[in-house]
């Protein structure tokens, strides 16, 4: 029996990775087409797969189904916790993360640098989305309607003399972002603060959360922030890839 079943959980990823006739079921098993037929006949009892008038096998809507369903069960907070503890311990600054919750982006966890020092950020608290790293990461890669009217809405508060204070200066930022694939703040929200972000995607490769590297300009300048930006997006990739995002993870 627990044969029967590997079998049919390979089947179901050969032919998630490309629909596949009985003839080439029973290559990929290395069995007979009656044994291959019986298996997939089994799958589509159950709704696993469904067969064209080909009789070509693809994915089913339960399969579809049941991965919606998981994914809607993965807690971003939870899953994120161990890269974020070990982003943390590798690079000793704070490590922020954050959530697109309606037209807002929110602090939900956070790790603290090992210096005494404390900013701003607060877990519950909303992050401006045109001065922080996290706000910007995701808004550089949300559909040009829903970016858009947030924008509309923003204010543009100056916090220092680094904000960018308009529409236009912010959309070439957020075009820079998406170029680069993660975020800028260069003491944009405090004077005395920079940030790298990088967004977080799910399976349908939309972005609705980010990660964040921020230090003091005490403990870390600008320039040295940067060559952490490797090791910001194997965080950041590590988490998407747990939402089953499978994009590039260069």
């Amino acid at each position: 029996m627990s044969q029967t079943v590997q079998r049919a959980v390979q089947v179901l990823g050969l032919i998630a990775e490309k629909p596949s006739t009985i003839a080439q079921v029973a290559s990929f098993m290395g069995t007979h087409r009656s044994t291959a037929l019986r298996t997939l006949l089994v799958l589509e009892a159950e709704q696993m797969v469904v067969r064209d008038a080909r009789n070509t096998f693809r994915l089913g809507h339960r399969v579809i189904s049941l991965a919606n369903a998981a994914l809607e069960n993965i807690d971003l907070h939870t899953i994120a916790a161990p890269f974020l503890s070990d982003l943390n311990h590798e690079v000793g600054h704070t490590i922020h993360l954050a959530m697109l919750e309606a037209d807002n982006v929110v602090y939900i966890d956070k790790r603290e640098a090992k210096q005494t020092v404390r900013m701003y950020s607060r877990i519950g608290n909303q992050a401006p989305l045109h001065c922080t790293g996290v706000a910007k990461a995701i808004m550089a890669f949300l559909p040009a309607k829903t970016r858009d009217a947030m924008i509309n809405e923003m204010d543009f508060v100056v916090h220092t003399p680094n904000t960018l204070s308009n529409r236009d200066d912010y959309l070439k930022d957020l075009h820079a972002t998406r170029e680069r694939g993660y975020a800028i703040d260069h003491l944009e929200h405090e004077a005395w603060v920079n940030c790298i972000a990088a967004p977080v995607f799910d399976a349908a490769d939309s972005v609705f959360g980010s990660i964040s590297i921020t230090a003091t300009t005490l403990s870390c300048d600008h320039q040295t922030l940067l060559t952490l930006v490797p090791r910001l997006f194997e965080a950041s990739h590590g988490i998407s890839r747990e939402f089953g995002w499978l994009g590039n993870t260069n």
